[in-house]
């Protein structure tokens, strides 16, 4: 049903009241709201077959609540008692009445009510809740169910609230057997959400001395608008032809907040430019959705913060000993994201509260704060609204310079923890928030490296391959990510590469579940596994690292059944593992070290230094660079193999300084060259090498190895000179 229907049911008054002020926390909304969307209701709790004394509309957060009393006022000719603006306890109601229509009209109006010719409209319960503090809260509340109970015929009485606060309304209606129904406002649907946002496109253009011409250029801006919700859409959802039959899709895009950030993003002079700019870097990386949707976020965060603040400041206890100038540093957006996170997933994080907060301040601070946090729009009771919010609030969090040391490191525990579950919008929302505007790079503590890889591993579907890549530069490790597909047999990247680096000093990767097509080069410390779990690797790997740290209990190692996919090759220094179990399916393991005891031993294989004469550690590692990029190489047309040169350059090669002193190697004498974006090897060239790729695959030795490997020494020495 629609809020029009709900307002049949109640009271009318012949003419309005008449206020004498306006200015007492009652107002009359005799001008009707221009281009307002009534939106859908839903009733959760009614009163039938008796008569409810009172009606109480409920939505999340900037659903629209207060732009309902306004219709509901103007549609009933019904006088609202705006909480927002009073200090509430005992006979606040009624006193708020009596100043506002005189002692004889108000006792005239409330007879009206009796006899359900009148309705009352009580607006912002939540707010009354901050600000009046809970005692006064409550006191208010058992003289809004005193009055209600003396209601007769239709209902007469609407209040409005977000839903936790309206909880201790309802408790006690069911206490003192009081009938009510209870409304929740619902989410705008599909043609609801156009035709609000097309109000909200006219009211930006107006702000900006502008003519709203999408409705001039009618067809391209729909083309435009139906673009932007379904990149909105496919942050959530991919399984519906028709986005707004989802409903955790409706909830997000039929959210008021989100089609007014969507209305700034589409009030544009040219909606042709505008789709250019949907394929634009941002876009081709598959990320132009996520950093609207961050932005959208922020703004309920920013609008959360103002919310409360208004509320706070008016306190008794504020007025006493705060100062103004504090405002900006109450209930920030990192703050709110440090209390969710604690309040939602029980992840112990300080608060840093506003250093300038007087200390009589701290504890009426923190009463206010518990009673915002509870209706935050990113919940729904103790749980989080959705996935996205969850996310986003994790990202921010860490993404943040007041979240360090123990804090930060118990959010990254829990992010590689079995617990839990992983989406893309974490990896996608890290991205936004540590990205540096005109800088490629993102910067997070490589710890968190594992958690991205799980997140964008969690976005891949049947036919798509996570690539990863990471490894030193300096004192920071480095990583990449990317997605690619086969459509019709040829691969090409859906999402990437995007790229991280760590924090000085942050040199440790840790992959708690599985690892596949990934090349890890000189990274001192590398852990797999957690919690006792199973370890799944391969296809496609290769770590070369100074420690490995097998946690996991099984290590479990998979293929594809495809002969050209490379096996897992491990060369470390030390290997750290104790009681694992290693199983092997379809591919091979190899593992390089000097120390090895069982079940390792049987997959090791040397690479005899000795026979690599001089320089023997820097050759073996040169060596096993060039055998990773041939490998990676699949058969073209007769006599060649072929990669593509993007995917070479960003993901085979990436910051890795052996790697690209291997293919330079190759371009050198012939074997490689870049032909229409592709890297081409030539098989008979690199047959004059006398290395099979057999033979590279099985990390077999010859003195054709060795002598490669010396000449890649030789070639690495002249090019560094």
């Amino acid at each position: 049903m629609l809020l029009s229907d709900l307002a049949e049911l109640c009271g009318v008054q012949g003419s309005w009241i008449g206020l004498i002020s306006d200015s007492k926390g009652v107002r009359e909304e005799r001008k009707p709201k221009e281009n307002y969307v009534i939106p859908e209701i839903r009733i959760t709790h009614t009163s039938d077959p008796v008569t409810p004394s009172l009606i109480l509309i409920t939505a999340p957060a900037a659903v629209g609540k207060t732009t309902a009393a306004h219709y509901l006022s103007n549609t009933l000719r019904a006088p609202i008692v705006d909480l927002s603006t009073l200090h509430v306890g005992s006979n606040a109601l009624e006193g708020a009445l009596w100043k506002s229509m005189s002692p004889g009209k108000a006792g005239h109006f409330v007879e009206e009510m009796k006899s359900g010719r009148a309705t009352l409209i009580v607006d912002a319960l939540d707010e009354a809740e901050i600000r009046s503090g809970q005692a006064n809260f409550q006191a208010f509340l058992r003289d809004v169910a005193e009055t209600a109970s003396d209601m007769s015929g239709k209902p007469a009485m609407i209040t409005l609230s977000r839903a936790e606060s309206a909880r201790s309304l309802t408790e006690l209606f069911k206490e003192r057997n009081l009938q009510y129904s209870h409304f929740e406002i619902l989410p705008f649907g599909r043609a609801q959400a156009e035709t609000y946002l097309d109000a909200r496109m006219v009211e930006v253009y107006a702000a900006s001395g502008k003519e709203a011409v999408h409705r001039r250029y009618l067809a391209p801006y729909e083309k435009a608008r139906d673009t932007l919700f379904s990149l909105l859409a496919s942050v959530i959802s991919h399984g519906s032809s028709d986005i707004w039959e989802d409903p955790s899709v409706r909830d997000f895009l039929g959210y008021a907040p989100v089609l007014d950030v969507a209305a700034e993003f589409l009030a544009v002079d040219n909606f042709t430019t505008l789709h250019r700019d949907f394929s634009s870097s941002e876009a081709a990386e598959g990320t132009a959705h996520w950093h609207l949707v961050a932005q959208v976020i922020d703004h309920l965060l920013v609008r959360e913060q103002d919310k409360f603040v208004t509320q706070f400041v008016e306190t008794m206890e504020f007025e006493s000993f705060g100062d103004r100038r504090l405002s900006a540093a109450l209930y920030t957006p990192e703050e709110q994201c440090t209390r969710l996170l604690d309040y939602v997933e029980n992840i112990p994080t300080s608060v840093e509260l506003p250093a300038l907060l007087p200390e009589r301040l701290r504890e009426p601070y923190e009463v206010a704060v518990a009673a915002q946090l509870v209706n935050h729009p990113f919940l729904r009771g103790s749980q989080w609204f959705n996935v996205i919010f969850r996310d986003y609030v994790t990202a921010r969090s860490l993404a943040s310079v007041t979240t360090a040391g123990d804090a930060g490191a118990s959010i990254r525990n829990r992010l590689l923890s079995s617990e839990w579950k992983h989406s893309p919008m974490f990896g996608y929302f890290t991205h936004a928030l540590t990205r540096v505007k005109g800088v490629s790079v993102s910067t997070c503590h490589s710890e968190l490296f594992g958690a991205l890889y799980e997140s964008f591993k969690s976005m891949c579907v049947a036919g798509d391959t996570l690539h990863f890549t990471a490894g030193r530069t300096g004192n920071r490790l480095f990583a990449s990510y990317a997605v690619s597909s086969k459509p019709q047999g040829e691969m090409i990247l859906t999402m990437g590469p995007l790229n991280f680096v760590s924090y000085e000093g942050s040199l440790t990767l840790t992959f708690p579940r599985e690892l596949s097509n990934a090349e890890i080069y000189e990274v001192p410390e590398v852990m797999l596994g957690g919690e006792g779990s199973s370890f799944k690797f391969g296809p496609s790997v290769y770590v070369a690292c100074h420690d490995l740290l097998v946690v996991a209990k099984d290590v479990q190692v998979f293929g594809m059944g495809d002969e050209a996919e490379m096996p897992v090759l491990l060369n470390v220094a030390n290997l750290i593992s104790e009681n694992v179990k290693i199983r092997v399916e379809s591919a091979q393991l190899h593992l390089l070290c000097d120390d090895l005891y069982y079940p390792w031993t049987q997959y090791q294989k040397k690479l005899n230094p000795s026979k690599l004469h001089s320089n023997a550690r820097e050759a073996s590692a040169l060596y096993l660079e060039l055998r990773r990029i041939v490998l990676r190489f699949k058969d073209a047309k007769k006599g060649e193999a072929a990669l593509f040169q993007p995917f070479v350059d960003n993901l085979i090669i990436g910051e890795n300084r052996r790697a690209r002193t291997a293919l330079d190697f190759l371009q050198s004498i012939g074997c490689v060259e870049v032909r229409n974006s592709m890297y081409l090897l030539d098989l008979a060239e690199f047959a004059k090498l006398g290395i099979s790729r057999p033979q590279l695959r099985e990390l077999e030795m010859s003195e054709a190895v060795v002598a490669v490997s010396q000449r890649l020494v030789e070639f690495a020495s002249r090019k560094g000179k």
